[in-house]
């Protein structure tokens, strides 16, 4: 009885072994991050403390290119822009995005299959601390990227 067991054990052990490389985490490039994307960030002006939102439509091209409509309300006043940089998406699907009219550097994570951004923004100048969540636009119609 042992016998039958132990053989059903070590066979279903290899399936699970198997099945380990199909559930680690996806690997993530520049093409995990394109197409459009609505944001929101929130955060605050330093060191005063000063309330700074952030809402606008980005769009990535998966090739390490972005651009970006943007408001601002920093304090009360409100900037409307537009914006261009690089983005560069590691295998862990974190990255780093280079905004080229700031000279800032964001950092990024890619989740659930790069439909959603998360991000953490230090701005030197004017001092801001933001963060912030992108969720893609049409997230199950490719067509639409």
């Amino acid at each position: 009885m042992k016998r039958p067991i132990v053989s059903l054990v070590l066979l279903a052990s290899t399936f699970v072994v198997g099945a380990v490389p199909n559930a680690q985490a996806q690997q993530c490039t520049n093409a995990s991050l394109k197409g459009s994307y609505g944001f929101y960030s929130t955060g605050f002006n330093v060191p005063a403390g000063t309330p700074r939102v952030t809402l606008g439509r980005e769009t990535y091209d998966g090739n390490g290119n972005f651009t970006n409509t943007v408001t601002v309300n920093s304090n009360g006043t409100v900037i409307h822009g537009n914006n261009f940089g690089t983005y560069t998406v590691n295998a862990d699907c974190t990255g780093t995005l280079f905004d080229k009219l700031s000279g800032v550097t964001t950092e990024f994570v890619l989740v659930d299959g790069g439909k959603e951004i998360y991000r953490l923004i230090f701005q030197p100048s004017p001092a801001t601390v933001v963060y912030g969540i992108s969720k893609k636009q049409f997230p199950d119609d490719n067509k639409q990227d």
